[in-house]
């Protein structure tokens, strides 16, 4: 009975709080923002820019005029303008022999930077041009050109260019050798791949980006839930040691009551967020809101929300006993920080891993970091949204997860019974540890 009291006061006192409401709000915009609002912003309001080429070679600056009027759909999507250089003859013939100069040095394997000419320089700072592209005389030997401009961070842009001179140099070279371009086009024609995923209920069409997408954002709001009512834990746990309320609770409970009850209680307040999410997920799937991607649809299964729930509930015990153990011990914000910190990084560490395996989620080493308990909240969930794995896998992490959340429950139990009264001093870790043996 007195247990129900204390998980239905830790409950309330979450759930009533406008911060709880707020959050149930916002983290999953965040998250979907975080998630989805870099590939939007790629799409759309791309800046206009003008490019000059300067082409010493004398054989592709024609054509790259000619092929950028041509890419009309290409070059709507990233607003480029080409241009060829407005020099002097004496300041090409002068850039040019910085560029010879600059690739002998490289030739030796020299550290050196390449020069360009102050009028360049000029325009390229003051911003009258976006970038220059420079083509060496030697560029059909040496396939090497050079794209100067104050970013060079705009990947697409970098990828037009190269391209469009290696298709400029190969045409060139095939009508040299008199075979014919529209053969070769042919015979070169891109192959479109349609990505389908494979599931008991049937293969459907998925976009492999999508499916990434929401693998990401799925374990990130794993994590950040699991992170979050854990750092919650913590902080409560201080804030009602150094209040002395504690002792009050105390006295008309045990400690370990007092232990499970606070726990269970932030964690069902945490299960009802998961709750609403879940909820609101079906109801704009189900009406369709927004102009939700197939794909979206098609990634949210129920037998994923399933494991969602699961992963969440074994996470959020294992590491909420950890953070109240912390808790418990120090009398500190700052104290908490720094024992703290370890348990943030066996949080992170798999989720970083988890984002690296994606393309590889069964192989031996991933297999068995899912099965460590510390790791399997997060990259065995990973691996589930990705390509569920064998059902025994999945049965064997769970099993062991609990086993050794049971074992933490019992090790917390012991530490919170001392640590919860001890004040004044920062215990070390040897001295956590003799906690453990009191009767």
């Amino acid at each position: 009975m007195k247990l129900w009291t204390i998980i239905k006061k830790e409950y309330l006192q979450i759930v009533k709080k406008k911060s709880f409401v707020i959050s149930t709000i916002l983290t999953p915009l965040l998250m979907g923002a975080f998630v989805f609002l870099p590939l939007m912003l790629s799409r759309v309001g791309r800046e206009e820019k003008t490019i000059l080429i300067e082409d010493h070679s004398g054989i592709v600056l024609q054509s790259f005029t000619e092929k950028s009027k041509a890419d009309t759909e290409a070059l709507s999507h990233l607003s480029l303008t080409f241009m060829a250089t407005p020099a002097s003859s004496s300041e090409i013939a002068q850039q040019d022999k910085l560029i010879k100069e600059y690739e002998q040095k490289i030739s030796g394997k020299q550290e050196v930077q390449l020069e360009l000419i102050p009028g360049y320089t000029d325009k390229i700072l003051s911003k009258e041009i976006d970038g220059l592209v420079l083509i060496p005389g030697n560029v059909k030997e040496s396939r090497r050109i050079y794209f100067c401009a104050l970013n060079i961070s705009d990947f697409e842009t970098n990828r037009y260019i190269s391209e469009t001179v290696q298709k400029i140099l190969s045409e060139k070279i095939l009508r040299e050798r008199d075979i014919d371009l529209k053969i070769v086009a042919e015979a070169i024609r891109d192959v479109n791949l349609g990505t389908f995923k494979v599931k008991k209920e049937g293969t459907t069409r998925v976009s492999s980006g999508m499916e990434y997408m929401m693998s990401i954002f799925m374990m990130t709001i794993l994590f950040s839930i699991i992170m979050a009512y854990g750092q919650l834990i913590m902080r409560g746990v201080i804030e009602e040691k150094n209040s002395r309320i504690v002792e009050v609770l105390i006295s008309s409970t045990d400690t370990q009551t007092l232990f499970y009850g606070k726990i269970i209680g932030i964690g069902l307040a945490g299960l009802t967020q998961v709750g609403i999410w879940m909820l609101l997920a079906v109801y704009f799937m189900r009406g369709s809101l927004f102009g939700i991607d197939k794909s979206v649809l098609q990634f949210l299964t129920p037998e994923l929300a399933i494991y969602f729930v699961i992963f969440f509930v074994i996470g959020y015990f294992m590491f909420s006993i950890m953070f109240s153990i912390v808790g418990a011990s120090v009398n500190t914000d700052q104290e908490a920080q720094q024992f703290a910190a370890p348990l943030t990084y066996l949080l992170i560490i798999p989720f970083i891993v988890g984002v690296m395996v994606t393309q590889n989620p069964n192989t031996p080493m991933v297999v068995l970091a899912s099965l460590f308990p510390l790791f399997t909240p997060t990259l065995m969930f990973m691996r589930i949204t990705i390509a569920v794995p064998a059902f025994s896998q999945i049965l064997l992490s769970i099993i062991l997860s609990i086993a050794f959340t049971m074992f933490l429950a019992w090790l917390g139990a012991k530490i919170f019974r001392v640590g919860i009264l001890m004040y004044g001093k920062k215990p070390s870790v040897k001295e956590i540890m003799r906690w453990v043996k009191y009767k």
